[in-house]
């Protein structure tokens, strides 16, 4: 499994606007071919907020690249947030409760 992390920093009163923002945007990305999911991590007191969308392989992360990069920038400038960086990461360890 793979990883895209991006960073965003914004106001923290729009918060729930990026979060609700981030859920719409969502269906976006599982019409994307191999998708795995998405998390976000928010620190309302900043306004500062972590994207992480999951990939089932390198390659299909690199094929999502320029659809992705469409994708965040619309969702940040709809909440007048800015992008500090997207970095990209294998995912050696992946485990969840369920």
């Amino acid at each position: 499994m793979y990883a895209r992390a991006t960073t965003l920093e914004g106001s923290p009163e729009k918060m729930d606007d990026a979060v609700e923002q981030y859920r719409q945007s969502l269906s976006q990305f599982k019409e994307m071919s191999g998708n795995q999911g998405a998390i976000l991590l928010v620190d309302r007191a900043s306004g500062r907020g972590i994207g992480i969308t999951l990939w089932e392989s390198e390659g299909a992360m690199s094929e999502s690249r320029d659809q992705a990069s469409q994708v965040r920038q619309q969702a940040a400038s709809s909440v007048g947030a800015e992008i500090r960086s997207v970095e990209e990461y294998e995912v050696p360890v992946f485990q969840t409760s369920a």
